[in-house]
């Protein structure tokens, strides 16, 4: 015999009791992983800022390094060229 209104109404209320405490249960649980979502978001974007600061720090540097390679080998023709005059003038003399 079928089931009258009531009767289904009855049977379906517990599913529904059941499937809202499930459906709180899973929005909390997506509440705290969207805050740790959020705060690895920010840690992220901390360290990504640190980064970036690392890589212009390193890039002024390499290219402070290359101007003191520019200027040392600069020295060096000129120390040979100094050098070699003194020994001109050593032979000379």
């Amino acid at each position: 015999m079928p089931k009258n209104p009531i009767d289904k109404l009855e049977d379906l209320i517990p599913r529904l009791v059941e499937e809202t405490q499930q459906l709180r249960e899973d929005n909390q649980r997506l509440h705290k992983e969207l805050k740790t979502f959020r705060s690895d978001l920010e840690r992220a974007q901390k360290d990504g800022a640190k980064l970036k600061d690392k890589v212009e720090r390193l890039s002024e540097l390499e290219s402070g390094q290359k101007r003191l390679e520019k200027d040392h080998d600069k020295i060096r023709a000129t120390v040979k060229e100094l050098l070699a005059g003194i020994e001109k003038m050593s032979i000379s003399l």
